[in-house]
Order: structure tokens, then sequence, then C-alpha cells
């Protein structure tokens, strides 16, 4: 596995950080020792690492120093990246590898999330507002959005979502009638 993925050059840090956390963490008594240091719950399976570092006090360091196979998977890693890049073991920062790798796993969540929050307001920008769009007969809208739509009158629904004071409930509301 270590020649093989040495000789690879589409080998990413992204790769690499997927690599490490799909490895399994074994439900042994020093991977217990570790969580219950962590005072965490312990495990009675085997666990991906990436299950247990979503966990807020559980690190990939910790992982590696209570866990001799997980650390084994991630030496392979740090070799074969070493190689890849040919330079010595002893010169990669493992330490602030582990680190981006942590903060990946830990934040994909809220990334994904505002990624597809852009994609939503990118797709606002295109949708325009009529100009003789009756403002006055939404009545789910509220007041201040309705003020404001009237003396601004926003020529799409992403510029009305960035006037001060309407909330994203009225820019949907705004919607869905534009919509019928």
């Amino acid at each position: 596995l270590k020649k093989y993925l040495s000789d690879k050059d589409w080998w990413t840090e992204q790769q690499e950080a997927d690599w490490l956390v799909q490895c399994n963490a074994m439900a042994d008594e020093e991977v217990n020792a570790y969580l219950a240091s962590a005072e965490t719950a312990v495990i009675e399976e085997k666990y991906k690492a990436k299950k247990l570092l979503l966990r807020p006090s559980i690190n990939l360091q910790g992982l590696m120093q209570s866990s001799e196979i997980f650390a084994q998977h991630c030496n392979v890693i740090f070799d074969a990246y070493a190689a890849k890049e040919n330079v010595s073991r002893e010169t990669l920062p493992i330490s602030e590898v582990l680190m981006q790798a942590e903060i990946q796993i830990k934040y994909e969540t809220y990334i994904a999330k505002e990624h597809e929050l852009v994609e939503r307001m990118s797709s606002l920008e295109n949708q325009i507002i009529p100009d003789s769009f009756d403002y006055t007969k939404l009545s789910a809208l509220s007041n201040e959005a309705k003020q404001k739509f009237i003396k601004i009158k926003p020529r799409t629904l992403g510029q009305a979502g960035r006037i001060s004071g309407v909330n994203p409930s009225d820019v949907q509301i705004l919607m869905v009638y534009m919509g019928r």
C-alpha cells in the first residue's frame, strides 16, 4: 500500500484527510482509556476515526497515541506524502497536517451549509421582481419589509434579501407570491 500511494501523483491533501478519517479506531483498552481521560463515552465496537473526531474533546494526535493500528494507518499516509514531495519524513509538518484534517472533519457540515447558502443566494440574484409588483397585497410580510420594499423597489430577490431590516422569511414570502 505504501509503495502504491507513493507512486501516485494524484494523492492530494484532501485524499490524505479522507484516508485518515476512514481508518477504524479499535475499541480496545488504550482507545477507551484515551476516551475516558477526555471525559467522553467509551466504545464497545470499531468506530471510524471521523466519528470519534466529531466529539469535541477528541483529536487526531490523541487517537494516534492511543491506537497503534490507527497510528500505523497515519504513518502510511505521512510516508506516502513525504515520498511524493521528495522530502524526508522528519521534515513533514505532521502537527499541521493533523490540525488541518481535524478542522476539515469537525467543520465540514458547517462549510457544506455555507456553500449551500451561497448557491441559494446566487440563484436569488437571477429572479427579477416585476416593476408592477404590489407589496401591499402580501399580508404575510412584516410591515417593515413592506415599507422598505415599496421605498427601495428591489430589482431582484437577491437585492431584496440584502435590505437592512428585511428577514429571510420576508424574502421567502415574496418568492412564493412571485411564483404564483
